[in-house]
């Protein structure tokens, strides 16, 4: 080793050391005087350079050289570590040091804006997310511990849709060996219809829960207003009928304030207790809500997936809290009311009362979960029809009528489970029978009649093609009340809320009020007998292209699927998770399709008893599947997840 070597090997690495630095600018503290003091002492180095003449003289100075270096890299080390200003993962990789300006949620890597362009430009990376480095507060361990198995610390590759978990190899073996419907995660998270729709049906449920239980609380907060209002009125009603009567009713007029009091605070503690409840239930909400609103912003979608499990979870505990406490006799609304007694005016000596306080209680106009036990499926959309099962729970065939021949079109069921049931024959009827298939009742139509929809308790509605009107038909008194008629013949009729849809022949589909006015008319794709509106969504079939639709209600296209050739799809209805139940008369099947419309299966088929079915309806109340043939066979099943 001689002397020049060794200078110049020194300087390199305190150059290097130098370099290091070389991105800070002047102000930037502690890195700032680190870069002058390198700079310094590599000056000072060049100096003593040219003193050193001999080998001995190198060795000598050397050793205190080597301590000088090392406790400036020690330094600057720390100084490094103090500045906390993240440095780009890819250039260091490189033996380059630049600050980092961006996050990547995939990879787990701080990235500079060079490296954040070729990032984006890359076909592997091309979609990666990519947040600001100021907004990443989500500390590492955590999105890694998300991505592995809280079992067996190993990484999640697969995805049970039997049990709807994610699961690592070691899982496959101990808990899912008999599993048939193992995916790799990745494909799963891909066959998504889409992860923000899935997240944000999380957020839609969680601010459900928000908006009803602040519905609720205002209304309680209101009744206690009126209740405050309620017991003015009576005590100005007291005082003016103790005005008109001597002093001896002034016992029991106290006696009387004492029991309103009295029954006033009883009532307004049980309202405190109820807000109490609320109150906690919707602090826990908020507190998730805001959970979810992080996860949102500082996760990548794939690590927000998994976490959602936990969340769906936590939420589906409080849709259950919730619908608990709505069911509890103390949310019920509370009123007081003035039982003046009828003696009060003629029997003076006889009065032992002034008058009774009454409380009576209404139902709060509560806003239900739909589907509080529906834990959604965080999945692929259309997984979830592998998993519908049907039980039978009945079969019967409807009573022959005038005619030989029945044509039953359409069918309904009441929320007591009475069925109602459309016959397009000459017969001209409907016919109403019980769940276990006894006939109830006909209710002859002066016309023949193709669709049915139940309104209420005691009132349905049934297009009457020939005649192009729908007719409103009392249940209890098997009379028309009034018709409404329309501009084209009609056929297949849905509820929604309070407006009518019914198909008519031309190609449109029109909403009609309860009173007969036309709200708007919508396009069809395709001709189609029959439609289903569900969650502001539209449902159809066409027979003529076997194709099944969900549009919005204003005829946009959201999906559009296929069934086999010659299935001709005609009825069709939708459970409450937007699954879509289709009858098809020649293939004679039932087939479902996922939500997304993506993917389909059969239910049921000929090896049921189906012989041209047409008529369908799923009472998502009770989770019940009619389905019944054209000749007035009919099938109910239990469906079950």
């Amino acid at each position: 080793m001689n002397t020049a070597t060794g200078i110049s090997d020194l300087k390199i690495a305190l150059s290097s050391t130098t370099q290091m630095f070389s991105y800070v600018d002047k102000d930037d503290g502690p890195r700032s005087y680190a870069k002058r003091f390198v700079v310094i002492f590599t000056d000072g180095l060049m100096v003593a350079s040219s003193e050193l003449k001999t080998q001995a003289d190198l060795l000598l100075s050397f050793p205190k050289m080597i301590v000088a270096t090392v406790g400036i890299v020690q330094i600057l080390t720390k100084l490094n570590m103090a500045t906390s200003i993240p440095t780009c993962d890819v250039c260091i990789n490189n033996d380059i040091s630049k600050t980092a300006s961006g996050w990547c949620l995939e990879c787990e890597e701080a990235i500079c804006t060079d490296c954040e362009k070729q990032h984006g430009c890359m076909k592997l990376t091309k979609n990666h997310k990519i947040i600001p480095i100021d907004n990443n507060k989500m500390p590492t361990s955590n999105l890694d511990s998300e991505q592995e198995c809280n079992d067996h610390s190993r990484k999640l590759d697969f995805f049970c849709l039997k049990h709807s978990q994610p699961c690592c190899v070691t899982c496959i073996f101990e808990k899912h060996k008999r599993c048939q419907e193992l995916k790799p995660l990745p494909e799963v998270e891909k066959g998504m219809t889409s992860f923000d729709s899935s997240f944000s049906n999380l957020e839609d449920r969680v601010e459900e829960i928000i908006e009803s239980i602040t519905g609720l609380l205002k209304e309680k907060q209101e009744n206690k207003t009126r209740l405050k209002v309620q017991k003015n009125n009576i005590i100005t009603e007291v005082q003016t009928i103790r005005r008109s009567i001597n002093n001896h009713f002034d016992k029991v007029q106290q006696s009387l304030m004492e029991g309103l009091e009295k029954e006033e605070k009883t009532q307004n503690e049980r309202i405190d207790i109820c807000i109490e409840k609320l109150s906690a239930i919707l602090k826990k909400v908020d507190k998730l809500s805001s959970k979810l609103e992080q996860a949102k912003q500082h996760k990548s979608e794939f690590q927000a997936f998994l976490a959602a499990f936990e969340w769906d979870k936590t939420i589906e505990k409080e849709e259950k809290a919730w619908i608990s406490l709505q069911t509890d006799k103390i949310s019920d609304s509370v009123d007081i009311q003035l039982d003046i007694s009828p003696i009060l005016m003629e029997f003076e000596k006889d009065l032992t009362e002034f008058g009774k306080i009454e409380v009576t209680y209404s139902p709060s106009k509560k806003l239900l979960i739909e589907n509080p036990n529906q834990g959604q499926s965080l999945t692929s959309a259309s997984s979830a029809i592998y998993k519908i099962n049907l039980t039978n729970i009945c079969s019967f065939q409807t009573p022959s009528g005038t005619s030989r021949e029945t044509l039953i079109t359409d069918i309904d069921m009441l929320d007591d489970g009475r069925i109602i049931l459309a016959d397009n024959s000459s017969n001209r009827r409907l016919i109403l029978m019980s769940q276990e298939g006894e006939l109830i009742k006909i209710i002859q139509i002066n016309d023949i009649c193709f669709g049915v929809a139940v309104i209420d308790k005691t009132t349905i509605a049934t297009t009457l093609v020939k005649k192009k009107k729908i007719a409103i038909v009392d249940i209890d008194s098997s009379e028309v009340q009034r018709f409404i008629s329309m501009s084209e013949e009609c056929y297949g009729l849905s509820l929604a809320g309070e407006t009518l849809v019914v198909s008519l022949d031309d190609p449109t589909f029109q909403f009609v009020n309860l009173s007969g006015k036309v709200v708007s008319s919508v396009w069809k794709a395709d001709y189609a007998d029959y439609c289903c509106v569900h969650n502001n969504k539209l449902y159809y079939a066409t027979s003529s292209g076997d194709s099944v639709f969900e549009a919005k209600l204003n005829g946009d296209i959201v999906w559009k699927s296929y069934c086999q050739k010659y299935d001709f799809p005609d009825g069709i209805t939708t459970d409450a998770s937007g699954n879509v139940f289709v009858a098809c008369k020649s293939s004679k099947r039932v087939l479902v399709f996922g939500k997304d419309g993506k993917e389909s299966r059969v239910l049921l088929s000929k090896e049921n008893g189906l012989n041209n079915p047409r008529a369908i309806h799923y009472k998502r109340e009770m989770n019940i599947l009619l389905v019944c043939n054209l000749s007035g066979q009919c099938f109910l099943y239990k469906v079950t997840n």
